[in-house]
């Protein structure tokens, strides 16, 4: 009888990498989110710039690990 073959489907580097971008995409993402929250707040010629930071940064949070990285790797 022999032992069944276990493949490892990623080294721990690649692992530790995505974990790092999952945090930065999520940190990204709340700070999207937080300056969405305070863009009605802020002074009235402010307002735009935080609003379009705000869509900026949830844009990034999600091209990042989607399409970014991925093209990265595939170098």
């Amino acid at each position: 009888m022999s032992e069944p073959v276990q493949h490892r489907d990623e080294d721990l580097s690649a692992s530790a990498s995505r974990a790092v971008m999952v945090f930065f995409a999520f940190v990204l993402f709340a700070l999207g989110l937080g300056a969405f929250a305070i863009s009605f707040d802020v002074v009235e010629a402010a307002r735009p710039w935080v609003f379009f930071g705000g869509i900026v940064a949830i844009s990034l949070a999600f091209a990042i690990p989607t399409t970014i990285v991925p093209a990265l790797e595939d170098r």
